[in-house]
């Protein structure tokens, strides 16, 4: 009887100790939901759209014996000032496409400046660059084997500097120390977002009151990141993000591109390295018909004048402490007089 009452007394209390432990695991898995970080948040909740259609444009560019930047819709996507020659690249820039319609592309050209063998200030007859905007569909990443996807057209526009096809548009660059074209294409995309499109031209504010709010902002933008305030940097920039994630994903938080992007705002707020770095001499530059502002590096070439430090962690494991550069475009939206972060 003894042994009956020992046994069954063991037995009341397992069953206690894994009761409790069962609502201690639930309590911790409540908790980490509602722990969920500030950028994991960020992108929770979010259903990928699904369109008969869902463009992606990209831009790429081979160039020889120049330097170059890349605008769309007068915000920058890409630039090379590393003298490597023959280059070509394609870059994503739904990002810079907010609705349907004519979209503008802007090139500006750069003489390479000194190099080993000597100094080019201005273009030589070597020097030249061809621009293609192309796209794809992402909709018919689930129809690989339709005779859609096999006779799918990825051409959009074509530019060549320089170009020599007719006499009177002829585009000769030789001996010029700078030279900038604009061109058009027409994008035809299954979202539309506010973007720039409603905001305030900031070229018709006092130039000088501006500036210190464009520092002021970019100052306060790096105590944050230093600060590893993750949930205000989310704050700052959830507007941005969002759209990003509409334009050039269609919401879909496991495209590689989203996923990348989050690993790395991560690796910023988790790094156990951080530097604080000071502005770089710069200039304002604005795009999108004046309706947005970021500073561009004058020390740095193809750089913005922002940046911050922090510890890069590489897919094989590796750690590198880099310094980081960012573009911030700014806006004012309609009815505020408050600087946000756009892209």
């Amino acid at each position: 009887m003894k042994t009956n009452k020992t046994t069954h007394l063991i037995t009341a209390l397992l069953a206690v100790i894994i009761t409790a432990c069962a609502q201690t695991n639930t309590t911790k898995e409540k908790k980490q939901v509602t722990e969920m970080r500030p950028i994991d948040k960020l992108y929770s909740n979010i259903q990928p759209l699904q369109h008969k259609s869902m463009p992606q444009y990209f831009i790429e560019a081979d160039q020889i014996g120049c330097f170059y930047e890349l605008y769309v819709n007068g915000r920058m996507v890409f630039n090379l000032f590393e003298q490597v020659g023959l280059m070509g690249h394609t870059t994503c820039i739904n990002d810079a496409i907010l609705k349907s319609g004519e979209q503008e592309v802007t090139v500006k050209l750069y003489p390479l400046g000194q190099t080993e063998v000597e100094r080019f200030d201005t273009f030589t007859k070597n020097a030249k660059i061809k621009i293609e905007v192309t796209k794809w569909d992402k909709a018919l990443e689930d129809k690989p084997n339709s005779k859609e996807y096999e006779n799918y057209d990825d051409h959009v526009a074509t530019f060549n500097i320089p170009n020599t096809e007719g006499k009177n548009n002829s585009i000769r660059i030789k001996g010029l120390p700078y030279y900038e074209h604009t061109f058009t294409f027409y994008a035809e995309v299954s979202y539309e977002v506010t973007g720039w499109s409603e905001s305030q031209d900031l070229t018709k504010m006092d130039q000088k009151q501006l500036k210190n709010e464009v520092v002021a902002f970019h100052n306060n933008l790096s105590d944050v990141i230093y600060n590893q305030d993750e949930a205000k940097w989310v704050e700052l920039v959830k507007n941005r993000e969002l759209e990003f994630l509409k334009s050039e994903a269609y919401n879909d938080v496991n495209e590689k591109s989203i996923k990348d992007r989050r690993r790395k705002f991560k690796q910023v707020f988790d790094s156990s390295f951080k530097r604080k770095v000071p502005l770089d001499k710069y200039e304002m530059i604005f795009g999108g018909n004046g309706r947005i502002v970021a500073l561009k590096s004058l020390i740095d070439k193809g750089y913005g004048a922002f940046s911050h430090g922090y510890e890069k962690t590489y897919n094989d494991g590796r750690k590198r402490k880099i310094r980081s550069y960012e573009y911030i475009y700014l806006h004012k939206p309609k009815g505020s007089n408050k600087l946000e972060i756009i892209r």
